[in-house]
């Protein structure tokens, strides 16, 4: 075993980049592989909570290198077109631009000393006991004692190693997405993020999120719903909730094909198995997305980080369990951390939307407990973790507890 190995990171998204950063910091030799060429689009609302810049304090800084968008201000509507504005005493998200927030990323591995391989398209991918190897689709071969899966919902590592067969449609959002520059689609209201649940179906949302220079409108809905019940395509879906939106007065300018990017978002939780021995997944490869809000940036950022920390504890055998993989070591350290609150987003997720009323409930409450939605505010900036946040909630509202178990047990 070498104190120095050798990685191999697949996708350069916001897990990949942070795997290959911290990685690199702790003396790993590491190869970023990127099937694009920066800076390259990537369809995502583009909303970074604060705690992010508390869990990273690296990003803070870094983020003055692009444009940004703080945000103080959140609507939240239910299906029945009640709503509450939520307001924190500082900014709790951060908008940005993931053509740049990822192009980013990419900067601060590189500087910490990865190497940047663009316009590889990985084919296969192989590790065992002995190390990895990736082969890209023009025939060039990498080799490495270890491996990070940062690919994606659609990437094809996971399925390469055996780890995941795929997604089905009723595990996934499809999420129709559009990012334009303010002179076409512009919000008027730049100072509050917009999110409506119940667009499109009882599982679905829609949401408008102010940027500098842009605006991101986005609906979205399980693939399966959209399979089954809407009889239009994504963009004419897309177009009718964007002239909604003009006629209620949010936004002005008009829906753009060229700026539509539909997308999809794994929505049931991490994969069974986020590793084997050398080969680990992290981000939205492994399904590290909270499954009420679709954020992802986050987990995706945390996964990358824990990721690059198992293999260096594995490498170095500096950690006092030397029994264990990296792969479960790296199970271990995302469960204690970030788990319970994945595992609840979907408890919540399967409560909520089995009936819009329980929607519009969690509106009503919001508006009368604003102990609770105090909690929340602190909880996305990161001024208390979740499980305080959580323990105290469920102590407001005991009854809870038995629902969300109910919920479980029928899972």
């Amino acid at each position: 075993m070498t104190v120095s190995p050798t990685v191999l990171v697949i996708g350069a998204g916001p897990a990949g980049s942070t795997a290959a950063r911290a990685l690199s910091l702790g003396g790993a030799r590491v190869r970023l592989l990127e099937r694009a060429r920066f800076p390259r689009n990537k369809p995502c609302g583009g909303g970074l909570t604060s705690r992010a810049l508390v869990r990273f304090p690296h990003l803070g800084p870094a983020l003055d290198r692009i444009t940004t968008h703080r945000i103080s201000r959140l609507y939240l509507e239910g299906p029945s077109g009640a709503g509450v504005v939520l307001t924190s005493p500082m900014p709790a998200v951060v908008t940005i631009r993931r053509a740049e927030f990822d192009n980013l990323l990419a900067r601060l591995a590189v500087e910490a000393g990865a190497d940047l391989v663009e316009n590889a398209w990985v084919s296969r991918a192989e590790a065992d006991e002995d190390g990895a190897l990736v082969v890209a689709r023009d025939g060039r071969e990498f080799r490495a004692d270890y491996l990070v899966a940062a690919d994606g919902v659609n990437g094809v590592v996971t399925r390469r190693l055996g780890l995941h067969a795929g997604w089905d449609e009723s595990s996934v959002a499809l999420d129709m997405m559009e990012e334009a520059p303010t002179e076409r689609l512009r919000a008027l209201d730049p100072d509050t993020l917009w999110v409506s649940y119940g667009q499109g179906g009882a599982d679905g949302y829609g949401y408008i999120f102010p940027k500098r220079d842009h605006t991101n409108v986005g609906i979205g809905c399980l693939q399966s719903h959209f399979r089954a019940r809407i009889t239009v395509t994504p963009y004419e879906m897309q177009q009718r909730f964007v002239g909604e939106l003009r006629r209620r007065g949010l936004v002005a300018g008009a829906s753009s094909r060229g700026d539509f990017t539909p997308y999809r978002i794994p929505m049931s939780g991490p994969i069974r198995r986020t590793g084997r021995g050398r080969a680990l997944v992290a981000g939205d490869a492994g399904g590290f997305v909270n499954a009420y809000t679709a954020e992802g940036i986050y987990y995706a950022m945390v996964t990358g980080e824990l990721a690059a920390r198992a293999i260096l504890a594995d490498a170095a055998f500096d950690d006092p369990r030397r029994g264990m993989t990296a792969a479960e070591r790296y199970e271990d350290a995302w469960r204690r951390e970030i788990g319970g609150e994945l595992r609840d987003s979907l408890l919540i997720q399967r409560y909520l939307f089995r009936d819009p009323a329980r929607i519009d409930g969690i509106v009503r409450n919001a508006k009368a407990c604003r102990d609770v939605t105090d909690l929340i505010i602190a909880y996305a900036m990161g001024t208390i973790p979740y499980s305080e946040a959580r323990w105290r909630i469920l102590r407001r509202f005991p009854r809870v507890v038995f629902r969300l178990a109910r919920v479980a047990l029928s899972a």
